[in-house]
């Protein structure tokens, strides 16, 4: 695996419960990269807006479709905030649209100032999913029906990595991860 120039970007998706947070943390602090996560950069905003509106913190909620795009948006400003000041950068996210085309993925990636995008994809039985969600017990798990959460199809052939969490510890997964990442 050669070098690249400018800071590299991994991205990792799949369904809430997955391990994305903890397998990214992980791999951003073996880099001494950043780690970026949907959920620590926009959950308090999607929590104070939908009490305004009277709404669950639920993106399945109708009136609360609409801001999964502001929560990108936000999620990406911060990714080339980062990266444009020379950082590599770890983002999780369930990237449930982006990871149904790798290559669209990969395209945002780049768009951003990444040098490098490394696409990953966790998969996870859903049983399992489940008791990791119920066993956190955050408000957005909890809200409603989770209809989302399962809902994510990627595009399995395109991404780079595909890490089954089922099974394997984090630190297993996050080593497989760190190594398909190519060096700066």
């Amino acid at each position: 695996m050669s070098a690249v120039a400018g800071p590299g970007l991994v991205c990792v998706g799949g369904a809430p419960g997955a391990g994305k947070t903890t397998v990214g943390a992980l791999v951003a602090r073996g880099r001494r990269a950043a780690l970026v996560d949907l959920d620590s950069a926009t959950t308090p905003l999607l929590e104070a807006f939908a009490a305004e509106l009277g709404e669950p913190a639920d993106l399945d909620a109708p009136r609360l479709a609409a801001v999964r795009d502001a929560r990108y948006a936000c999620l990406a400003g911060v990714v080339a905030d980062c990266l444009a000041c020379g950082v590599d950068v770890v983002v999780v996210a369930p990237f449930t649209r982006e990871g149904a085309d790798a290559r669209v993925w990969r395209a945002w990636g780049l768009a951003l100032g990444a040098g490098s995008v490394t696409t990953c994809w966790l998969t996870v039985d859903p049983a399992v999913a489940a008791a990791r969600r119920a066993g956190r017990g955050a408000p957005r798990d909890l809200a409603g029906s989770g209809a989302h959460a399962g809902s994510a199809a990627a595009d399995l052939e395109g991404v780079d990595v595909v890490l089954d969490a089922s099974d394997a510890t984090a630190e297993e997964l996050a080593a497989r991860l760190a190594g398909a990442w190519p060096p700066r």
